[in-house]
């Protein structure tokens, strides 16, 4: 029986996360004036050309989903 339950709250954790998760990707969705969000999405970028090499492509990664560019 302890088995049984130990299994049910996993998975109602599993799914509680999975929710969050989705409802994080849904906040992050792009609006507001095209041009503007391409301004932002290139002031980003130019941000990461400052960070070492190391760095820079989770930089640019990150830009990228913050931006809808992905």
């Amino acid at each position: 029986m302890k088995a049984l339950s130990t299994i049910l709250g996993a998975g109602a954790l599993a799914l509680g996360l999975s929710g969050l998760a989705f409802a994080q990707d849904q906040q992050q969705q792009p609006t507001g004036d095209p041009q503007q969000r391409e301004q932002e999405f290139q002031a980003a970028l130019k941000k990461c050309e400052s960070l070492p090499a190391a760095e820079q492509q989770k930089c640019i990664d990150a830009a990228k989903k913050k931006h809808g560019q992905m």
